[in-house]
């Protein structure tokens, strides 16, 4: 009898869990898929790196889930200051659309959108659109031309973007 009473009890803690999972989910705003590639520390498999030569680009997404629509890169972020009215920060937009065409070129996967987590589980979603996609083009070339011509203006205000820049001790134009 202990035995089918701690049988029953586990099969309705474990649909407990599953209903607080799908729940948790659908609030927060992340799809239900399967979680293919990971870069978390701790996590069950470590992802390598996604590589696009025709870009130029490489880049390492969180984790990427595999759902019915394509595949969602997930990147979480630390800032518990995300932008108002369900924004994302540049850097953090263009880094996203940098690997939904990593996906696409290295998977050949249709990527319909990327998901930018803040802390607190503040989930914004950033579509790949084809105006998107040539902000990301433009931007690689952008960068590919201050690479060569061995600088590149400061775009913001902010000493604290200053303080953790890698190229802040060749950057005439530093606030700090």
């Amino acid at each position: 009898m202990n035995v089918a009473v701690m049988a029953t009890t586990l099969v309705v803690l474990a649909l407990v869990l599953y209903w607080l999972s799908l729940r948790s989910r659908k609030r927060t705003g992340i799809p239900s898929g399967e979680i293919f590639y990971q870069d978390l520390v701790g996590q069950p498999f470590f992802g390598e790196p996604l590589r696009s030569r025709r870009l130029g680009i490489l880049g390492k997404p969180d984790c990427l889930i595999r759902t019915a629509g394509g595949v969602v890169p997930v990147e979480f972020k630390r800032s518990r200051r995300p932008p108002a009215n369900g924004e994302v920060y540049a850097n953090h937009m263009i880094q996203n659309l940098a690997y939904c065409a990593l996906v696409e070129d290295q998977l050949g996967a249709d990527v319909p959108y990327s998901l930018v987590i803040y802390a607190g589980e503040q989930v914004r979603k950033v579509e790949f659109t084809p105006a998107r996609r040539q902000w990301l083009l433009d931007t690689i070339v952008d960068v590919e031309q201050a690479r060569v011509r061995k600088g590149a203006d400061r775009n913001h205000s902010h000493r604290g973007r200053c303080t953790g820049c890698g190229v802040r001790s060749q950057c005439n134009q530093s606030l700090l």
